[in-house]
């Protein structure tokens, strides 16, 4: 094993996340994983603070700090590196984490620009379009609600379901389904991969697709939105 492999690491990470790494966990006793709800994704202002708490717990004991997050609509912006510095991809979201790599999600955007992407853990989080619509419901007119999640997604043209389960996400492709009939949108299954997540993990963390954040730097919009094409 190699000196990083064996480093004592923790990672921070959305609940999103969480069936996929405890699978690709399994046996690696060394690297110790912390969830946040991902429901904090509906007030990303709330992100940093929860994940700099935990990271300056982190600092007293680990050898390396990674984020198991995207930008995340400048969700994690303001968090400030320990002394031992923080490993982050360069995602601005989670999707390129579950496509596999930066260069998957690249493709597909530039192939689909009108993606709007699920994939199990929205689902169940109640996090797609139809599941946000129940939740205006609550406390909006019925018709009022579906006209503001028709104007949410009027832009985008086709629903696409990350399928990281091997086909057996039955029941949350069929809701995939559901969403995008209600909008009228095109609906494709794409195939997932855990590859991305699994050098979160485990590494290497190569420059092409991770922020090395020097300690007492700061994340901010600016690193990402210096990313090339």
């Amino acid at each position: 094993m190699t000196k990083s492999s064996k480093a004592k690491r923790a990672v921070i990470a959305c609940g999103i996340f969480e069936v996929e790494v405890e699978r690709l966990l399994k046996g690696h006793d060394y690297i110790s994983v912390t969830y946040l709800e991902q429901g904090l994704h509906v007030k990303p202002e709330k992100i940093a603070p929860h994940i700099q708490e935990i990271v300056d717990e982190a600092a007293k004991w680990a050898d390396e700090i990674v984020l198991g997050y995207g930008l995340c609509s400048n969700g994690v912006a303001g968090v400030v590196a320990p002394a031992q510095g923080l490993i982050v991809p360069k995602a601005h979201d989670c999707i390129p984490l579950f496509l596999g790599s930066l260069e998957k999600y690249k493709e597909s955007s530039t192939a689909h620009p009108g993606t709007y992407y699920l994939n199990s853990g929205w689902i169940k989080g109640e996090l797609d379009p139809l599941g946000t619509l129940e939740k205006y419901k609550e406390r909006l007119d019925p018709e009022i609600a579906e006209w503001g999640i028709q104007e949410e997604m009027k832009h985008y043209t086709r629903i696409a379901y990350i399928d990281g389960n091997n086909g057996k996400s039955a029941k949350e492709i069929e809701r995939a389904k559901e969403n995008a009939e209600f909008l009228g949108k095109e609906f494709q299954i794409i195939e997932g991969s855990g590859d991305y997540l699994e050098k979160l993990l485990f590494g290497p963390y190569d420059s092409e697709e991770f922020f090395h954040i020097a300690p007492g730097e700061t994340i901010t919009q600016d690193i990402y939105l210096a990313q090339p094409d």
